[in-house]
């Protein structure tokens, strides 16, 4: 958070600079009234953070998954310090339960078949995914005011695109207008450890021309993601109960969207219905639970 502070304070000298440089070539009202229109944008009510994970690879080779999806966990900073102390709360209860220590990352995957977390290996099976199911449970009572958006793409079906540009501007299309809906809201994201450089090229594309199509017409009209500041910032999920949390739901969709024979008889197609609460299902309203598919 101080890095993003650091960036914003030099954005905001950036603009003051050219407010002067305005003011010099259009005169003093001219170049007064150009720089009130730019610094309207730091007029914040508030300011929400998204945590991104992933599940499956955006990749077209033989060993890919069918699928690419991106969770977002939408939280106002208002309420940040509410929920990392329930998460902790969470944690300490987890430990009781299980006997998972409270600084073991909870990755989703990885309870349900263990490979580089050799703590799991101290827990049963069938503890470790009621490790997951009690954390589902929980998370819309954790994040009582959040918002959730999901994209999952199956990859067969875009022969001919870029699978993770497209799911990515999906997000943040979705988040953008999550954030234009909130009058003055602005937003940052906050990721696991991706292609930070792909995702920048794209976003900061994405602030000049993000073309969507009308709905009265068959043109298109530009609606740049300018309610998102800053470029992508990375944060290793083995350092956040965040991005932990969000691994945990983007998991849970990969497993009702592709439910595994040798794992029904633990329920686990049937989690994600859990975080009903939290979807953003305007998202795409013609899917049940919100999630972007196109």
């Amino acid at each position: 958070m101080v890095r993003f502070k650091t960036r914003i304070a030099m954005a905001m000298t950036h603009f003051h600079l050219k407010i002067k440089t305005d003011v010099a070539e259009k005169g003093v009202d001219a170049g007064i009234a150009d720089g009130k229109k730019r610094l309207n944008i730091f007029k914040i009510s508030n300011m929400y953070i998204m945590y991104v994970d992933e599940s499956g690879d955006p990749g077209t080779h033989p060993n890919s998954s069918p699928h690419f999806i991106l969770s977002g966990l939408i939280v106002s900073q208002n309420d940040w310090d509410k929920y990392l102390i329930r998460l902790k709360e969470f944690r300490k209860s987890i430990k009781s339960k299980y006997g998972l220590n409270q600084r073991t990352e909870i990755h989703a995957s990885e309870l349900i078949r263990v490979n580089k977390l050799e703590e799991y290996k101290k827990i049963s099976k069938s503890k470790r995914i009621n490790i997951i199911k009690d954390y589902c449970s929980q998370l819309p009572m954790i994040f009582d005011s959040a918002s959730v958006i999901n994209v999952c793409i199956k990859i067969e079906d875009h022969p001919d695109h870029d699978i993770f540009n497209l799911a990515w501007s999906r997000l943040f299309q979705r988040y953008d207008t999550f954030l234009k809906k909130k009058a003055n809201d602005k937003g940052i994201i906050v990721a696991d450890d991706t292609d930070s450089l792909k995702l920048m090229s794209l976003q900061r594309k994405m602030r000049l021309y993000n073309p969507i199509p009308s709905h009265f017409s068959g043109t298109s009209y530009n609606a740049p993601i300018d309610s998102i500041l800053e470029d992508i910032f990375s944060r290793s999920s083995h350092h956040s109960y965040f991005i932990q949390s969000v691994d945990l739901i983007a998991h849970c969709l990969y497993r009702k969207e592709y439910p595994k024979g040798s794992l029904r008889k633990y329920g686990l197609e049937n989690q994600f219905q859990k975080l009903d609460p939290l979807l953003l299902k305007e998202a795409c309203k013609s899917d049940e639970y919100g999630i972007v598919r196109k």
